[in-house]
């Protein structure tokens, strides 16, 4: 009776090795990103800096800063032609110490990508000195936006275990199991990306503002396969 116990055991022992044994998993990570749409720049404006200051001339602290309130009087004067709202950059209270020979810097806000782009058209045309300081994008966290990146994710998932598959002449089954997996590429390529941008209309210098303008999330999923 005890021989014949012990006989049972083994055989189901090893009737459940070999069926862990016949099981298979096809197992893929995949990537994928979403780009937010911006919904309104900032850019700072300067004063002419065209000119330089004369160290050598006994007036040329009063001319630097004859030619620079010109120069923000064109600014300022363009500005308000246009009905953009703007602001001095920086602190309000630091402006009031402002040296005359000191440069303004102005704050002007547009909505959207057309009047972007109108913006930069009438600054180069009045030889303005610009650049984009920041850029606000739409809100990342909505149900809609998380739905669309999951979907993209799992489309692709199942063309790689299927491609996967086929190259080993096996079908691909129900999903087993799930898992995100973290990345940090959203901020490394959103910096570059911003970064880049900033530098690309005719300003001279650079301030830069971080905003993430894509979601990007990856996923691990096993699938049985047969």
């Amino acid at each position: 009776m005890k021989n014949s116990l012990v006989l049972l055991l083994v055989l189901i022992l090893g009737n459940l090795c070999n069926s862990s044994a016949q099981e298979k998993f096809i197992e893929v990570m995949v990537k994928d990103t979403i780009a937010l749409k911006p919904i309104s720049y900032e850019f700072e404006v300067l004063s002419d800096s065209k000119f330089n200051y004369d160290y050598d001339n006994p007036n040329g602290a009063s001319e630097y800063a004859e030619k620079l309130r010109a120069s923000e009087s064109k600014i300022v004067n363009l500005l308000k032609e246009y009905s953009y709202e703007f602001s001095l950059s920086g602190n309000p209270d630091a402006n009031i110490t402002l040296e005359s020979t000191d440069k303004k810097i102005y704050t002007v806000k547009v909505e959207d990508s057309l009047e972007k782009e109108l913006f930069k058209t009438r600054m180069k045309k009045e030889g303005v000195n610009f650049y984009i300081s920041n850029i606000d994008y739409e809100d990342r966290d909505t149900e809609a936006k998380t739905k669309e990146i999951y979907i993209k994710l799992m489309k692709r998932a199942k063309e790689r275990a299927e491609l996967i598959a086929e190259l080993n002449h096996m079908k691909v089954g129900e999903i087993v199991e799930i898992s995100e997996s973290k990345s940090d590429f959203s901020f490394i390529s959103s910096f570059i990306e911003n970064f880049a941008y900033s530098r690309s209309s005719i300003g001279s210098s650079t301030s830069y503002s971080f905003n993430p303008s894509v979601i990007e999330k990856s996923i691990v999923v096993k699938y049985a396969v047969k």
